[in-house]
């Protein structure tokens, strides 16, 4: 972080000034130096220096859609909005040019702690590539980062669909020229490619690839290949995958954990976390996260869960958050119902069609009518996600309950359905709607993606999903990403998403002004990014493009 923000310093883009009584007309890039604070300081808590952000267009995403030009910077949090003036003490300036900043992406449903488990290098960032050519680019760009003759992977999370119109991965030929010195292998959660000398290394490892490197099954590949995964890579894969999101602009990650005891790249359910927890403890990831955990079938383990665990425990960085994405259903579903409601846990449940919703909001109602003593859906900040099939009914239904609803895009990457309904969800809900995509598995982890699906309606391959009837602004889809409602899914909506006083003060800024459809054509929404991302008030991503 010192060089980074020794660079930002060099260039003039962080300046100190003695903030009694700054004005707005005083806050220009040539008075910014008649202070003597270190750009090393900037926003970091207990330093003594707040960090003011000037000359943007700073989009607040509350009710009224605020724009200001301003914001005030202190402890970690945004202690004014609109103007710095009054300040009172030593801070720093980011000028910011005019650029376009939004509140820090937030994903509401992501299983970002098992990116962990990739196998090899995981090459994350062709979630971002849709042509062979810039699949090949990206390619290139990780394999000049990693040793020669190491595995470049990405074995989900991408689509053949979303490469041009050729619509299919790059192939063996192509994948040589691009890592000509790595093997290579790429896939979805099905059939994949390789290069020459990933063909090679998967058959010696007694996986069947055909001679021009396509991978029937890319689970075979995986098993073989997680045979070489470490703690020690586990650690610098998550934290790989905490660079990407912190390029994109996404802040917080609302982990789902997965299936426990499943196939190989489940998280175990006592040793899962374990690389994560040694990141939390050095410091080093930067990436705001919120712990959920499952339990399938088990009730008495579900009971012991919620006694071990305290929720809502951590730092303001990293805490436990509650039971997500499965409880016991089924015979077992109003014992496990009860068993977090008594404990007061969060509850965030995985559903997919209009007959598993039904069928949990039937239950809740049971609930709701049986135990009127314990706390309400409402006040435990149970929620449903993913929702597709979502009908007006249930809507109306969640609204009665206090249920929150969490409509993901997650059919962005493969599928042709526009369900969730977006549109139709943001007109009739009146309990906190918030989004994210599943990734990064079935969906990317890219939130611009989900933005893109949100805001034009189609889906990876570029083409209207469905007849497209989802489709809300992209002011609309920015804040159901990064909007103050967001804060409700982890019990904190006085304090996470959005930009507003004494909220955390995670931003982007943006490379162009996703708000301008004229700037940024549908096309380019998935391909945005961030130039300087901030968690916290402290600089966490920078470009160095401003």
């Amino acid at each position: 972080m010192g060089t980074r923000r020794r660079r930002l310093s060099r260039r003039g883009f962080l300046g100190a000034a003695g903030a009694a009584g700054a004005t707005a007309a005083g806050l220009g890039i040539a008075t910014a130096t008649a202070g003597t604070a270190s750009a090393a300081g900037a926003g970091r808590a207990g330093s003594g220096i707040d960090l003011a952000l000037v000359n943007g267009r700073i989009h607040t995403l509350d009710e009224r859609d605020t724009v200001v030009s301003q914001v005030l910077i202190r402890d970690g949090r945004i202690a004014q909005v609109g103007s710095i003036g009054g300040a009172g003490q030593r801070y720093e300036i980011v000028n910011l040019r005019g650029r376009t900043v939004v509140p820090g992406l937030i994903d509401n449903h992501v299983h970002f702690i098992r990116i962990g488990q990739a196998a090899g290098h995981d090459v994350r960032a062709l979630e971002t590539a849709f042509s062979i050519e810039a699949a090949q680019q990206v390619i290139a760009a990780k394999a000049a980062t990693v040793a020669p003759g190491e595995f470049l992977t990405a074995l989900a999370g991408i689509a053949p669909r979303q490469f041009g119109p050729e619509a299919r991965f790059p192939n063996r030929a192509e994948l040589d020229e691009a890592a000509p010195e790595h093997p290579v292998v790429i896939a979805t959660t099905g059939s994949g490619q390789a290069n020459t000398l990933g063909r090679d290394r998967l058959r010696a490892l007694g996986v069947t690839v055909l001679d021009d490197g396509t991978v029937p099954n890319q689970l075979n590949a995986y098993t073989a290949l997680a045979a070489f995964i470490t703690q020690e890579t586990k650690r610098r894969e998550l934290l790989s995958a905490a660079d990407y999101a912190l390029s994109l602009g996404l802040t917080t990650c609302m982990d789902d954990h997965g299936s426990a005891g499943g196939p190989p790249g489940t998280l175990d359910r006592v040793t899962g976390h374990d690389h994560y927890l040694d990141l939390v403890r050095a410091g080093t990831l930067h990436v705001r996260t919120r712990c959920r955990f499952p339990e399938q079938n088990d009730p008495a383990i579900l009971q012991e869960i919620v006694n071990q665990r305290w929720r809502e425990f951590g730092s303001d960085l990293h805490q436990m958050s509650g039971i997500g994405e499965w409880a016991p259903r089924g015979a077992h579903y109003q014992a496990s119902l009860r068993i977090m409601a008594e404990r007061g846990f969060l509850y965030h449940q995985h559903l997919i069609s209009t007959q598993e919703i039904q069928a949990h909001l039937d239950a809740i109602r049971q609930f709701v009518t049986e135990r009127p003593d314990l706390p309400s859906p409402a006040e435990l900040h149970w929620s449903l996600g993913h929702i597709s099939g979502l009908t007006e009914a249930q809507v109306h239904e969640a609204n009665e309950l206090g249920v929150g609803l969490a409509p993901h895009g997650w059919q962005y990457l493969t599928g042709n359905s526009a369900t969730p309904n977006f549109r139709m969800i943001l007109d009739l809900a009146e309990v906190p709607v918030g989004t994210g995509l599943d990734g990064a598995r079935v969906a990317p982890l890219n939130p611009w993606a989900g933005v893109y699906f949100m805001a034009t309606g189609r889906h990876s391959g570029g083409q209207i999903a469905g007849d497209g009837s989802h489709v809300v602004s992209r002011t609309e889809a920015m804040r159901l990403y990064a909007g103050p409602q967001q804060g409700w899914f982890s019990k904190e909506e006085d304090r996470l998403g959005g930009i507003g006083v004494g909220r955390f003060a995670d931003l982007a800024v943006l490379k162009a002004d996703v708000f301008d459809t004229r700037a940024v054509p549908d096309a380019a929404v998935r391909e945005m990014s961030s130039v300087l991302t901030i968690v916290g008030g402290r600089v966490v991503h920078d470009a160095g493009l401003v």
